[in-house]
């Protein structure tokens, strides 16, 4: 049987035809499946602005409730009024996000969360109405103080759900991680200067007793106003640029950094004999600093809408671009094998030869062709786009390549303090070890644990320990030179890697155990926190690996134990140890 050249070039038109298709429908679900993600995505970033709004309208409640509370008796009537309003605009805003929840039946724990805002809500509004029925002599100290944490509880509980729906956008599109971080900081930002404002109105209405307690807590907060206002002028413009979120930031900067918040702190430095504004006043003064903060949280979150729509806009295109390309490649190897059978046989194969080097991977630039027809050079330019979309998969490919060893960093931290943890202690260690026997210095071990830890957790319960321990590592890491690695040692316990003798590291012992008592737990601004110390050295040269010189340190930490806590301790004690008891 001859085989005739036609017949060869219709079998190879068939066979390149058919890897076209495979490759071209390989890519347009590729392309339509991101593009429903981005979809999907775009409905929970819908849920998290509505949950970031009404966030917001949780923390601004605050504001007509402290003027309710502490304005004066003539007043009462329009400041409820106010109120009530405010709260009807809270209502609006929590259903809406109730409704955005409900739309999704996955979201069974954020609607149980969104059930406990409202519950939470309800027990501030009825706090804050029974304090605005009392007399005005009789509404300051403790009942608007309870009342006022009543309405951060509802915060906190807003926060939560925020936090939630935030996360579900993320795992639908984890290009939108940036997006979401920043929102959520700028609403982070509004709650906390909302705080603040609320600190100041307790300061107002308390007596001179609660003040160094009502003190730390507006030092704390403005600790964290100030690091996510760092935070948002740093990166909020970079990862939304044009969006006009640099100058939201610099009218936040104006109006709020440079006018209300300095008057809010020269208010609550007021001493008690000094003359001071009610809290209807000083609430009515200090508010309308905060509204550009709240544009800021609508200009990131417009600007995160947009991102999403440009997205699934150009998924959308890819699609299209994706189903005529292939399309095109299809019909133009079908009209060239019908219509021009004989001289195109070498291009022909040439072109299978490139889809199924597509299909396996190679995606190599093939040599040129050299063909005067147009119809050929449209074929393989279609061949080109195929690759090309190959290509930027592989890129995406190394891009999550790049996140995953973000996760890698990331494991060598500890979950909750975020210092290093053991396997990271052990890699700093190594390589301090090597450069002191190399020709360095003595290195230390400085070993402490926190004194009746145990009763901490006992007395206040594990989340306040867990608070204790968190308070513990942002307090002392700050005190720390850059020379020195700071991570948990398990439980209650720390470690700190320094080099020096062991004159600084006594030093830098004693420099921690005073910062130690000066830590500020959150939960309970009223508990002290101590700490017992054994500081152990390394000389260079030194056959002592850490797991011995931690062994030095505890011994010596026990020995600070027996003393009676609260101590350092560098010796080891002239006869035997007694048997360590249980507990700390």
């Amino acid at each position: 049987m001859v085989i005739r050249i036609q017949h060869l070039q219709w079998l190879g038109g068939v066979v390149a035809a058919a890897a076209c298709l495979a490759l071209g429908i390989l890519s347009l679900h590729a392309n339509f499946s991101d593009h429903m993600r981005y979809r999907r995505a775009g409905e929970q970033l819908q849920r998290f602005h509505a949950s970031l709004i009404a966030a917001t309208s949780v923390s601004a409640e605050r504001g007509p409730a402290n003027s309710a509370m502490g304005g004066r008796e003539e007043d009462r009537a329009a400041l409820t009024a106010a109120l009530a309003a405010r709260r009807a605009l809270n209502d609006r805003d929590i259903a809406v996000a109730e409704a955005q929840i409900g739309r999704d039946t996955r979201s069974l724990a954020l609607a149980q969360i969104a059930r406990q805002l409202r519950d939470d809500l309800a027990a501030g509004r009825a706090a804050v109405d029974a304090v605005i029925a009392r007399p005005a002599a009789y509404r300051g100290g403790a009942p608007t103080r309870q009342a006022i944490e009543a309405m951060f509880a509802a915060a906190d509980t807003a926060a939560r759900l925020r936090e939630g729906l935030g996360h579900d956008a993320v795992l639908e599109a984890s290009e939108l991680a940036s997006d979401i971080i920043i929102n959520t900081v700028a609403g982070a930002l509004r709650e906390e200067t909302g705080r603040l404002g609320s600190f100041v109105v307790m300061k107002l209405t308390s007596d001179a007793a609660i003040h160094p307690r009502l003190d730390a807590a507006i030092a704390t907060t403005r600790a964290r106003i100030d690091m996510l206002r760092s935070a948002l002028r740093n990166y909020a413009a970079a990862f939304l640029p044009g969006s006009g979120i640099e100058q939201a930031v610099a009218t936040v900067e104006d109006t709020y950094f440079r006018g209300a918040l300095p008057y809010a702190e020269r208010i609550a430095a007021l001493g008690t004999t000094e003359p001071r504004p009610d809290a209807d006043t000083f609430t009515r003064l200090y508010v309308p600093g905060m509204r550009p903060v709240e544009e800021l949280r609508d200009r990131v979150a417009t600007a995160s809408r947009q991102t999403i729509e440009k997205l699934s806009h150009q998924s959308q295109l890819m699609v299209l671009a994706s189903l005529l390309l292939t399309t095109v490649a299809v019909l133009a190897i079908v009209a060239i094998a019908l219509v021009f059978r004989d001289g195109l046989f070498r291009p022909l194969m040439t072109a299978h030869r490139q889809v199924l080097r597509i299909a396996n991977g190679d995606l190599s630039d093939p040599p040129q062709q050299h063909s005067a027809s147009a119809e050929v050079r449209a074929m393989f330019e279609g061949l080109e786009m195929l690759r090309l979309q190959q290509r930027r998969r592989l890129e995406l490919e190394e891009e999550q390549m790049r996140l995953s060893e973000r996760l890698r960093h990331l494991s060598r931290t500890d979950m909750l303090t975020g210092l290093l943890n053991r396997r990271a202690l052990q890699e700093a260690a190594d390589h301090a070890f090597a450069a002191s026997d190399a020709g360095g210095g003595p290195m230390s071990v400085i070993l402490f644990d926190i004194d009746h830890f145990k009763a901490i957790n006992d007395g206040h319960g594990h989340g306040v320990g867990d608070d204790v321990l968190r308070a513990i590592a942002e307090t002392l890491g700050r005190s720390l030179g850059p020379d020195a690695a700071f991570g948990r040692h398990g439980g209650e316990e720390f470690i700190v890697l320094l080099p020096g003798d062991e004159a600084r590291a006594m030093a830098s012992a004693e420099a921690l155990r005073r910062a130690l008592e000066q830590v500020v737990v959150p939960t309970a601004p009223d508990l002290t926190v101590t700490g017992s110390f054994g500081v152990a050295v390394r000389l260079p040269g030194s056959s002592l690996p850490l797991e011995e010189l931690v062994a030095i340190a505890d011994r010596r930490l026990y020995l600070a134990k027996i003393a009676g806590r609260n101590r350092v301790c560098s010796s080891d004690p002239l006869g035997p140890l007694p048997r360590r008891a249980a507990g700390n």
